[in-house]
């Protein structure tokens, strides 16, 4: 346990003095604070002066006047700064966060749920800046302790050293009430996550719950869910109910302290009246300057966690961007072609792909078929590079791809898949995502028109400049999809990746697009997932996957002869046809 908080600070402190952060901004607010702290120092002993009858003296009364709108103008500076560093601290510390998220490999992904990892960007980064500005108000409130003291000991060393007993007891409840309040309200935190993580996900698959009749399933879980959050809620309460009055307590002894023994020595003449008053004022500095004790802690505690998650992501080796040559000059050169050599791939100690040697021919038609689960989708995704094979090597002409600049080789690459994705924006913004350069509005068009998306794109008022919503959610599936294969045309890629790209289209676009299809795809590697058999019988090559390994390469006429689990598959999609066939019949 001792290890794992070592570690913790230790990732604290190394992301702190790591990020660029405001320190100029700090140190100009601490200076402020620290000013204002001595001006106002002297304000008991200038008011105990006015309390002894001195409030016609000018020089006294400009004194007080001087001392309070001075300390109350250092005061408002140091605020300012602490509002102009907050902000500031936080950009910074997001800056080094999202470019080192962004560039994760997807296995990290897979391991942390989104609302984490928002999380880390948009609430952890603030507790950062939280701590540090507690520390400064730290350092101030321990100066504003010891110059109490020190003016205290000079005005009556009796009282003063009568009130030092008392200063323990405050740090123990401090402490103690701040460990019990800070632990219910880390798990009311916690809860708070939890809830939001919950409707998070449900509202946005309102129509999943609906079609299904869920609804009276899913008011339960979110009862539940909310019950526990108020159960920790009630819990905090409980600790809070406790937690004042023993926080009064440490207020209500040194002030009495203060009083009994000062009114004792008041009697016997040692003491004035108004230096009584002057050491209620310096004793309410100690009792708000010891409560920074238990405010740093707590928050500190928050803040080692949230560095410990933040260090977490900027300690994830990112994607490998190394280039020793460019995608083109090992494509364009010799016969182009793309191997997977000695290829086995597992998932959690899953193995995927096992032993698989194969090679993709530089402009054909490649399909990969088989059952599903076979790993068709896991080739596609090494061939991105979103996984690296755990044994062997992908090669583009004997080049390794681990040679060749990621971004230069996934720009290479158009993908689309069964369910292709969207980004809020319009839906211009969607058919150019991913194009670095300016797109004229006619290569928009004619993508457009390649993917029968014109059509239902000018039904818009706005019509290219239409918003898509959040993941295209004002768009139909089929809208959609077509959207996605224009965005995978409009980038001209030299490898073509299609997974089951035209499942989700009606007969009428799936006819239209394959037109455009076969006169984009003459000359240029595509590689194809298809359950649909039908679709990959002019295919140059068909490799047939099953349980991770290639049972079978060749042409359609091949594999009948000589791979059993594509005939097998051939003839069961003769069936479906044969009964798809039969329906239709009935209906004409």
């Amino acid at each position: 346990m001792q290890e794992e908080t070592t570690h913790s600070y230790k990732e604290f402190f190394g992301l702190i003095f790591k990020s660029k952060l405001p320190w100029h901004l700090y140190l100009f607010g601490f200076i402020a604070m620290i000013a204002s702290t001595t001006l106002s120092l002297q304000m008991p002993v200038v008011t105990s002066k006015i309390m002894e009858g001195k409030i016609f003296d000018m020089d006294i009364v400009f004194k007080y006047i001087g001392l309070s709108a001075a300390a109350f103008g250092l005061a408002s500076v140091s605020a300012f700064f602490v509002a102009v560093t907050a902000p500031a601290a936080k950009r910074s510390l997001q800056k080094a966060i999202w470019p080192k998220m962004i560039r994760m490999p997807m296995s990290q992904y897979n391991k942390q749920p989104s609302q984490q990892l928002i999380s880390r960007v948009t609430i952890d980064t603030g507790f950062i800046d939280s701590v540090i500005s507690d520390f400064k108000s730290l350092l101030n409130a321990s100066y504003g302790i010891f110059g109490s003291f020190a003016i205290m000991y000079s005005m009556n060393a009796k009282l003063t050293l009568a009130l030092l007993p008392v200063v323990p007891y405050i740090l123990i409840v401090t402490v103690v009430v701040g460990k019990y309040t800070q632990k219910t309200q880390s798990r009311v935190q916690g809860q708070f996550s939890g809830v939001t993580a919950f409707f998070a996900e449900r509202l946005p698959r309102v129509r999943l719950i609906k079609s299904f009749g869920k609804e009276h399933e899913e008011i339960a879980k979110g009862h539940d869910c909310l019950k526990e959050q108020y159960a920790a809620e009630k819990k905090r309460a409980f600790v809070d109910l406790f937690a004042e009055p023993l926080r009064s307590s440490t207020q209500a002894i040194i002030q009495g302290t203060t009083l009994v023994y000062g009114s004792y020595l008041i009697r016997n003449g040692e003491l004035k009246v108004s230096e009584v008053i002057a050491f209620f004022m310096y004793v309410a500095f100690i009792h708000n300057g010891v409560l920074q004790y238990s405010l740093f802690w707590n928050n500190l505690k928050q803040a080692k966690g949230a560095s410990d998650k933040i260090a977490t992501i900027l300690n994830t080796p990112s994607e490998g961007l190394e280039r020793k040559t460019s995608f083109k000059n090992s494509f364009e050169k010799d016969e182009g072609k793309i191997k997977l050599e000695n290829v086995s791939f597992s998932y959690e100690n899953k193995t995927v792909l096992s032993n698989i040697n194969l090679t993709i021919p530089k402009g054909k038609l490649t399909a990969i078929v088989g059952p599903s689960g076979g790993g068709k989708s896991t080739i596609f995704s090494l061939l991105e590079r979103f996984y690296e094979p755990n044994v062997g090597r992908i090669l583009v002409n004997n080049t390794p791809a681990e040679e060749i600049h990621l971004d230069e080789w996934r720009k290479s690459i158009a993908y689309v898949s069964q369910t292709s994705p969207l980004l809020s924006g319009t839906i211009r913004d969607n058919i150019t995502y991913g194009i670095d350069r300016a797109v004229s509005d006619e290569e928009v068009w004619e993508a457009a028109v390649q993917a029968d998306a014109l059509d239902f794109i000018q039904e818009f008022p706005d019509g290219f400049h239409t918003e898509v919503g959040e993941f295209g959610s004002k768009l139909s599936g089929g809208q959609r999809q077509r959207i996605a294969i224009a965005r995978a045309l409009i980038k001209d890629p030299e490898i073509l990746l299609l997974d089951e790209a035209m499942a989700s289209l009606d007969a009428r676009s799936e006819h239209e697009i394959e037109k455009s299809f076969k006169e984009i795809m003459s000359g240029r590697t595509t590689i194809m997932i298809a359950h649909d058999l039908n679709t990959v019988k002019d295919a140059d090559q068909i490799i047939v996957i099953d349980s991770g390994k290639v049972s079978g390469v060749g042409t359609h006429k091949e594999l009948l002869e000589s791979t059993s689990i594509y005939k097998k598959l051939v003839e069961i999609q003769a069936e479906k046809d044969a009964k798809l066939g039969a329906i239709s019949f009935q209906e004409v």
